[in-house]
């Protein structure tokens, strides 16, 4: 009895499962081919116009034109860099956000700030210095900031400029 429940139980469980199959649903039958009958080779007329056979023009293929925008290309990228036509300088080895402003110089002369890269060198920056990945030039130093201006190629292949500031950090502290 004890060896033969489990059997009974795989047995059913199998009888369930093969009953549990999507159902085909009914086709018309379809009607057998007729068969023509086999005609005697017939001599051609010599006095009777050529015939002439009258071709259906062949559908348009598609091609897959490569030029432009590739479809599988992810809309996610939206900015791409103008590559520079000179080597990149360190400085332009990092994204904006990746600069730390530890410090800003205002008083005689043109204003400069200090930045840390994430490799941890420090950088002095000045107006036209060319900075981050997207073709970034420093517009300006301000006292608790530093403009820059940012070129890159969008999704659509048009080129855009963006201004972004790296903001020095807020005293803890003091006021």
């Amino acid at each position: 009895m004890k060896r033969t429940l489990p059997f009974f139980a795989v047995l059913l469980s199998m009888l369930l499962c093969a009953g549990c199959g999507e159902e085909i649903p009914e086709t018309s039958p379809v009607p057998p081919p007729t068969k023509k009958a086999i005609s005697s080779p017939q001599k051609p007329v010599e006095n009777s116009a050529p015939s002439e056979k009258i071709s259906e023009p062949a559908p348009p293929r598609y091609r897959y034109d490569p030029t432009g925008r590739d479809p599988f290309e992810s809309l996610l990228n939206v900015k791409q860099p103008i590559l520079p036509e000179r080597a990149l300088t360190p400085l332009q080895k990092f994204d904006i956000g990746q600069l730390r402003l530890i410090g800003v110089i205002i008083g005689k002369g043109e204003p400069r700030a200090m930045v840390v890269a994430p490799d941890g060198k420090s950088y002095i920056l000045k107006k036209g210095i060319k900075v981050g990945k997207n073709d970034g030039t420093v517009i300006g130093v301000t006292r608790d900031a530093v403009v820059v201006q940012e070129r890159y190629i969008d999704f659509s292949g048009e080129v855009r400029t963006v201004v972004q500031e790296i903001m020095l950090p807020k005293r803890e502290g003091v006021e």
